[in-house]
């Protein structure tokens, strides 16, 4: 038995092929491009926070560093400050629970932003008395409101 092979069968087949992958390709439409002096429509917000020992009977025996943890968490979740600014004192009690007062430390008065709730008002720094923290924080916008008109 004899197997015939034909070339000029394969050149059909190939040109064939060919002719097919070039007629089904569908035209692709050119992309639109954005003008590049736009300014970009959205806006970030950079929220700056700052807190200071304000009084801490156990300050040379606390663990400054598991104190300074304790604030951030407790400030992480602010992405946004409501009129751009708040001031508060956060007191850290033995035991592990955060108290939030106004600035001069009476906590029926003052306005703490809700985002500072988030995180949950709880500590793991040990104590024997509380210590008090002044917290800032302070809002800035950046994007569209800032950019030249």
């Amino acid at each position: 038995m004899k197997t015939l092979s034909s070339p000029g069968f394969s050149v059909v087949t190939l040109i064939a092929s060919i002719a097919l992958c070039a007629c089904s390709g569908a035209k692709v439409a050119p992309a639109t491009e954005e003008p590049l002096d736009e300014v970009p429509k959205s806006v970030t917000s950079l929220v700056n926070a700052s807190s200071v020992v304000a009084a801490c009977p156990d300050n040379k025996r606390m663990n400054a560093r598991a104190a300074a943890n304790a604030i951030d968490h407790l400030i992480e979740p602010c992405a946004t400050v409501p009129g751009g600014k708040a001031h508060f004192s956060a007191t850290l009690l033995p035991g592990g629970k955060i108290e939030l007062a106004a600035p001069d430390g009476n906590a029926a008065d003052g306005v703490v932003p809700t985002c500072v709730l988030k995180g949950g008002l709880h500590h793991k720094v040990k104590l024997m008395h509380a210590c008090t923290f002044d917290v800032q924080l302070e809002e800035r916008k950046l994007g569209a409101a800032d950019a030249p008109k």
